[in-house]
């Protein structure tokens, strides 16, 4: 079927994580396949960026005023009140959390419905009851699909789809010169930067990474003048998260990193700080498949990470330093590793760029996606 199609996309956060990022990059991807309509919440950098990109949308949101989250009757109501006033051929939910409202309101509107699932949870029955209305549930990664499956989802609800990305923006012998984070830091060209990228929260492990910076030796940590740069912000307000910022703001200003950890906030394009920097460094506890992996990949940037989730399913055996979460030494040992042996670390990274083109491309997912798309509406059409 190749009819543009108009797809209601559901998106529960103001902000630009990695799901929306995924989302955008299929939508740009598709020219003039798909007519996006966004339900989301009017303010923000997603409602910003998506009147750039001049797609339409329409406020939804699961917050009251108070910013306390609605009843789910109440979001139902609204919810597919909303649909069934729009012209629209699917309704698409970008989360696990829309996911399930979708799910709720499955039998209230006349559409094909598909969920998208990002997260690795364990979910309680009636998660999976909402997940089961559904039409059709996208998996980022082989083992997000399989975490589902374990808790009971059926087979024939939930396939694998990994995201897509458009390596060419990240092309070597287009890339801008690396001295502009350095400069912004006062650091010598000479410097070895490690980066980090994501939220600033518990579940990313970044004091586990920064333990194990502190566990280089002398001649690694100053003789080499090893700094840290992590670009995120922290979105959750619960009383954990804001003192889990405070104490990396406190490890920047005191001890052994003290001058050596940087905090720079959301940074874009991602594209430039990955130029500027010598590795990434991921040490979350979990990832079903992270964007941020996959663009360090297409930039030929070397990684340790945590062996968790789909990380693997991106790098293969060969494409980056995995090692287990939690573990300090062996992130610390990782890290060692690729400053150290700068020949392997580039080995291994082109490694990653071609797994990347092979099985990660943006016309891939495209297809995948569309795929599933016509298979919905030639169901719908069949009855």
């Amino acid at each position: 079927m190749n009819a543009m199609k108009k797809v209601a996309y559901l998106c529960e956060f103001p902000s630009i994580n990695g799901g929306e990022n995924s989302l955008l990059s299929f939508l740009q991807s598709t020219g003039s396949v798909i007519e996006p309509i966004f339900l989301c919440p009017s303010d923000g950098p997603l409602a910003k960026r998506l009147r750039v990109l001049g797609y339409a949308q329409h406020e939804f949101c699961v917050f009251a005023d108070d910013f306390n989250r609605k009843s789910a009757e109440v979001v139902s109501a609204e919810l597919s009140t909303l649909i069934n006033k729009l012209d629209v051929d699917i309704v698409h939910a970008n989360s696990l959390s829309m996911s399930r409202v979708l799910g709720r309101i499955s039998k209230l509107i006349t559409k094909p419905t598909i969920g998208h699932i990002r997260d690795i949870l364990k979910v309680s029955g009636k998660v999976l009851l909402d997940l089961t209305q559904l039409d059709m549930c996208l998996a980022v990664s082989d083992a997000t699909r399989v975490c589902y499956l374990q808790q009971g989802l059926s087979e024939n609800k939930i396939a694998t789809v990994y995201n897509g990305i458009d390596a060419g923006l990240f092309l070597s012998e287009t890339a801008s010169t690396n001295s502009g984070l350095r400069h912004s830091l006062k650091l010598s060209e000479k410097s070895v930067l490690i980066g980090g990228i994501g939220q600033l929260g518990l579940r990313k492990g970044w004091e586990v990474l920064l333990d194990a910076v502190e566990l280089l030796d002398t001649r690694c940590l100053e003789d080499l003048n090893v700094h840290v740069v992590l670009a995120g912000l922290r979105h959750s307000e619960k009383q954990e998260s804001i003192e889990f910022e405070q104490r990396l703001c406190g490890r920047s200003q005191n001890g052994i990193l003290k001058g050596r950890l940087h905090l720079v906030g959301y940074w874009s394009p991602i594209s430039q700080f990955l130029e500027s920097i010598d590795l990434l460094a991921h040490p979350a506890y979990q990832e079903p498949l992270g964007r941020v992996l996959l663009e360090a990949a297409a930039s030929s940037t070397p990684v340790v990470a945590t062996d968790v989730g789909g990380t693997r399913e991106i790098f293969g055996e060969q494409g980056a330093v995995l090692v287990p979460a939690g573990n300090v030494k062996a992130m610390a040992d990782g890290l060692r590793q690729v400053i150290e042996n700068k020949q392997l670390a580039e080995k291994r990274a082109k490694h990653a760029r071609q797994r990347v083109d092979s099985v990660f491309s943006i016309k891939r997912h495209k297809i995948q996606i569309l795929r599933y798309y016509d298979a919905l509406l030639e169901r719908e059409e069949s009855g």
